[in-house]
């Protein structure tokens, strides 16, 4: 091997290295934004979905009360909502989150409702005026340095994709296109994935972004196919910032789409388990294990950049890491 190779191998390995194992500051900021409903079933329905969301991010995922902004149609409706869910607030809830938030946050919204419009104009009803594509894009750029994760679960939320589409930043729609208009099954299983335990497919007490929508999308299918229905909505999901959605992201791909939102979660880059929580020391070895995986992800991306050499190298290396901090896991838990 050429002393050029090992010096790139030093230097991509040294680099990996000096990022951070733990990551204690990190914090996730949760907005969930239900609709107008425009008859009171939907109302009801709408409103019911954001507060699932909104109690299981707080009771079981451990969020603090003051990172979780629900705004509905009917602010006053419940105590835990926290306001009417106006272009106004929702634009100054992102502001005052992207105050708050540090490099490294995670930023979820969350979308229920009623959807409409084509291209930038698609949009969101909302009591007054509502928001569109465009107005979404332009308050998420004040999100320089933080891991957005936007969610549309809204009817015709297709056309959101490549208008809200960023690097580092999972954009998931509840359609393909603004023409499947017709109201959204996927949205009862995408926040089902989180309040039920059939989306921990890796049983780490998390539930990925990924995780949830991989499971509402076979939830979906699973509905349409039991009614004997044609399927008439498409969910997709784009996080790699290329603006062009992927039906079925697989798990453990470490490129393309998919890659990023296996790695949001609604508690953060944090073991929120049970187990987690009463010992430290698992926890430790969760964030440090999320971390390296991370980083595995990251050498992947860089590999055309790399010779076949110094790729392999450093994989190896990486990889060997995870197992051992993996088998520390199992051990701790008591797991074979």
């Amino acid at each position: 091997m050429s002393s050029r190779a090992k010096r790139g191998i030093c230097f991509l390995v040294c680099t990996l290295y000096a990022l951070p194992l733990t990551l204690h500051a990190q914090r996730t900021h949760l907005l969930i934004i239900s609709g107008l409903g425009g008859e009171p079933q939907y109302s009801e329905q709408f409103r019911n979905w954001g507060l699932a969301l909104s109690d299981v991010a707080r009771k079981r995922y451990a969020m603090p009360d003051s990172e979780v902004v629900y705004l509905a149609e009917e602010g006053a409706k419940d105590p835990r909502i926290t306001g009417v869910s106006t272009k106004v607030n929702v634009e100054a809830t992102l502001a005052r989150f992207a105050k708050r938030s540090g490099p490294g946050d995670e930023v979820v919204i969350v979308l229920i409702g009623h959807g409409s419009g084509s291209q930038d104009d698609s949009k969101i009803s909302l009591p007054g005026p509502d928001m569109s594509a465009r107005d979404f894009a332009h308050d998420l750029d004040a999100f320089k340095s933080q891991q957005v994760g936007f969610v549309d679960l809204t009817s015709a939320s297709g056309d959101m994709l490549p208008i809200v589409s960023a690097p580092n930043r999972v954009v998931i729609t509840a359609t393909k296109s603004s023409f499947e208009r017709n109201e959204s099954v996927f949205v009862r299983f995408f926040i089902a994935a989180f309040t039920g335990d059939g989306a921990d497919v890796d049983k780490d007490g998390r539930v990925s972004l990924l995780e949830a929508y991989r499971y509402a999308v076979a939830e979906t299918k699973r509905f349409y196919d039991d009614q004997g229905r044609l399927q008439t909505e498409h969910s997709q999901l784009d996080d790699d910032g290329d603006k062009k959605g992927t039906a079925e992201p697989e798990m453990r791909v470490a490129t393309g789409d998919g890659a990023l939102a296996r790695r949001l979660f609604l508690g953060g880059s944090v073991y929120a388990s049970m187990a987690g929580a009463n010992d430290p020391k698992l926890a430790v070895l969760y964030k440090e294990r999320f971390a390296l995986e991370g980083r595995i992800d990251e050498l992947k991306k860089r590999k055309a950049t790399l010779s076949a050499d110094a790729y392999d190298d450093a994989l190896e290396e990486l990889l060997v890491q995870l197992a051992t901090k993996s088998k520390e896991i199992r051990t701790m838990e008591g797991r074979s």
